[in-house]
C-alpha cells in the first residue's frame, strides 16, 4: 500500500514538472509564448510593415507538442 502511494506521488510530481508552463514575452509586437517541457503555445500578435499609414498586426495561435506544430492559425 505504501509503495503504491509513493508511485502515485512520483507520477503527479513528474506531470507537474512536464506540464507547468513558463511565460515568455516576445519582442515582435506583443506575442506571448507559454513553454513547458512537453508543449508550447504561442499567442501571436506580431507587428508587420506599415502600409498606407496603417500598422497591421498578424494575430493567431500556434500549438506545438514535443516540438511538432499541431495547430497554427493566423489572420494573414
Amino acid at each position: 500500500m505504501k509503495k503504491k502511494r509513493c508511485i502515485v506521488i512520483a507520477i503527479i510530481l513528474v506531470l507537474m514538472v512536464l506540464l507547468t508552463p513558463i511565460r515568455i514575452n516576445l519582442k515582435d509586437g506583443g506575442s506571448v509564448r507559454y513553454k513547458a517541457l512537453v508543449y508550447e503555445v504561442t499567442k501571436i500578435h506580431q507587428l508587420t510593415m506599415e502600409e498606407h499609414d496603417v500598422k497591421p498586426y498578424i494575430d493567431g495561435l500556434e500549438v506545438k507538442i514535443l516540438g511538432i506544430t499541431v495547430y497554427r492559425k493566423t489572420n494573414k
